[in-house]
């Protein structure tokens, strides 16, 4: 068995599943070929092109369920026809592009194919540098205490004490969710009153993240650069101390770049 596959069962056999006839019922189904979302979203990994996922996805939520870093949401009522389909909001919780890519194993439609269940396969959008003058690593600015601690806030698998005391404690007993999000922030705390590299040095993309973003020189300063390798997965936009790194959705680094990149 490979060990991706086993880290996938492990993850789906730890998640608490949805009745899938169940929530799709509750949430009035229907497969209407001209459904579009009001506005374009960060769809999960895998996600087929928009039209498509949109007949295909059945609101059933069993790609939350097993998202060891709690990066996947359903639509609200803002979302119209669409409401009750999977997203990611960046700014709340990037995608951190898990080896096992469970989420695409939970489809039961295909709407996040599998077949694309590889990183190489990921194309979920690509970053931009929003408001440039705004990035702490251009005027050589610390990052500050707030800024990590903001993630602290939003990361679901903490415990209160460790919320409180801003640490995380990581022992034999956690689950596999629970150390994977407990390690992203031990590894933000390093970033704690230093220089920021924050976008670059925690971009999740692999073998070699500097092949996604990477920290240029500007000035005095340094500024990041966005990639011909950035898929989008918005792990950047969440952790960006001013948060100035944004992603568009469904755009690749040729559509994008070539009509000049920072927006």
């Amino acid at each position: 068995m490979k060990n991706t596959d086993k880290k996938r069962r492990d993850f789906i056999k730890g998640a608490t599943g949805f009745s899938i006839v169940a929530l799709a019922s509750g949430a009035g189904i229907y497969f209407a070929p001209k459904l579009k979302a009001n506005t374009p979203l960060l769809r999960p990994p895998g996600a087929v092109d928009e039209e498509e996922f949109l007949k295909m996805c059945i609101k059933c939520g069993q790609c939350l369920q097993v998202c060891p870093y709690d990066s996947i949401k359903l639509e609200d009522i803002d979302g119209g026809a669409s409401m009750g389909m999977a997203y990611i909001e960046p700014n709340e919780r990037g995608c951190y592009l898990c080896e096992a890519f469970p989420c695409i194993l939970a489809c039961p439609t295909g709407a996040l194919d599998h077949e694309k269940d590889s990183i190489k396969f990921i194309h979920m959008g690509v970053a931009v540098v929003a408001n440039l003058n705004g990035c702490l690593a251009i005027d050589n600015k610390k990052v500050p205490d707030s800024a990590i601690d903001r993630i602290y806030d939003h990361t679901k698998v903490l415990s209160s004490k460790e919320r409180k005391e801003r640490k995380v404690h990581i022992s034999s007993s956690d689950s596999e969710k629970e150390k994977l999000q407990k390690k992203v922030l031990e590894k933000l705390e390093k970033f704690r009153g230093e220089n920021c590299t924050i976008c670059a040095d925690m971009c999740p993309f692999i073998p070699d993240n500097s092949l996604a973003i990477t920290m240029i020189k500007k000035g005095d300063g340094y500024m990041p650069e966005i990639k011909e390798a950035c898929n989008g997965c918005g792990a950047c936009a969440e952790l960006c101390p001013t948060q100035v790194i944004k992603i568009i959705p469904r755009q690749n680094y040729a559509q994008v770049y070539k009509k000049g990149g920072n927006v």
